[in-house]
């Protein structure tokens, strides 16, 4: 049986995905691809990589990236991978093999954000909120004190603190991202419970 701070966890993460469900699927089309603050321009200096992982270098490029991630960076779409995406790393730690479910897998937000084609899909978010719920329950359902007090591996940015830091951590980030989606389309006015979505 888990303890009851892996079970308030638990029923922390369900609240909070609960909410970005509703954010995703009240948004309109119109808006999932509206910025929700203004962006300023990215750092001169930034790198864009390609899929191949080499830099960017072509100037023109380098430009229509850039605008591409103002563009971009804080629509409803781009927040709610970048929410899941950081739900989903973190759950793993660096203690294994990690890599997003389809049809996100070998699209990293802060890499390919500027660079595909088009925006992903409500029922495509969606299915990825579905993808962590299943994730956070089996994380949690094998969490022990002594796996919750495990240090972060070097490869991990966070590397040295305990994983329980950063999972307990991914309720106030994704709570975070969801109001911001929530909070955007009811100044919109859209009511929660409106079904724009699929």
């Amino acid at each position: 049986m888990a303890s009851i701070w892996v079970e308030s966890l638990g029923r922390s993460f369900e609240q909070v995905l609960d909410l970005l469900a509703a954010a995703v699927h009240d948004c309109t089309d119109e808006l999932w691809e509206t910025p929700m603050w203004q962006v300023p321009a990215p750092d001169p200096e930034r790198q864009f990589l390609g899929p191949d992982w080499n830099p960017i270098t072509d100037p023109a490029q380098r430009r229509a990236l850039a605008q591409q991630w103002v563009q971009r960076w804080a629509t409803p779409w781009s927040v709610a991978w970048h929410a899941l995406e950081v739900l989903d790393y973190e759950l793993n730690g660096e203690f294994g093999p990690w890599a997003p479910p389809p049809p996100f897998t070998g699209h990293p937000h802060w890499r390919d954000l500027t660079s595909l084609p088009k925006a992903w899909t409500r029922p495509e978010m969606l299915g990825y909120v579905d993808y962590c719920r299943q994730r956070v329950r089996s994380t949690l359902a094998g969490m022990t004190g002594e796996k919750a007090a495990t240090p972060l591996p070097p490869a991990h940015r966070y590397r040295g603190q305990p994983h329980a830091w950063i999972i307990s951590g991914l309720v106030g980030h994704t709570t975070e991202h969801a109001t911001q989606i929530r909070q955007f389309i009811t100044a919109a006015g859209i009511a929660p419970g409106t079904q724009h979505g699929p």
